[in-house]
């Protein structure tokens, strides 16, 4: 039967701990390369989110201020996606626009 040394258990530990800087360095490497291509999709997401709450806004806030009705359910959506809006760095007009629609008791 073989002997194991102190000398042998360091070279094993050696070599785990330097497998496990390995393995950590190629997981960061990896996970910074996948950042770097999906960094261009996330800012087009970003935007396409911000124009579609936009385009939303806009839309609601024209027909209230000409007079048309909305039901419970669309004025809880519009304040949903006017917080988000909000929430995402939106535009100062649509909150001057809500704000003079309060104002006026129409919103």
């Amino acid at each position: 039967m073989e002997t194991i040394t102190l000398g042998d258990l360091a070279r094993w530990a050696a070599f785990v701990v330097a497998l496990g800087g390995s393995i950590a360095a190629i997981i960061r490497g990896v996970n910074k390369a996948v950042g770097k291509l999906l960094e261009p999709v996330v800012k087009q997401i970003e935007s396409v989110d911000r124009e579609n709450c936009k385009n939303f806004l806009v839309t609601f806030l024209a027909e209230v201020e000409r007079g048309q009705e909305h039901d419970q359910i669309e004025l809880e959506r519009f304040h949903e996606q006017f917080e988000h809006y909000r929430q995402i760095g939106g535009n100062s007009y649509i909150k001057a626009k809500v704000d003079k629609l309060q104002k006026n008791g129409k919103l």
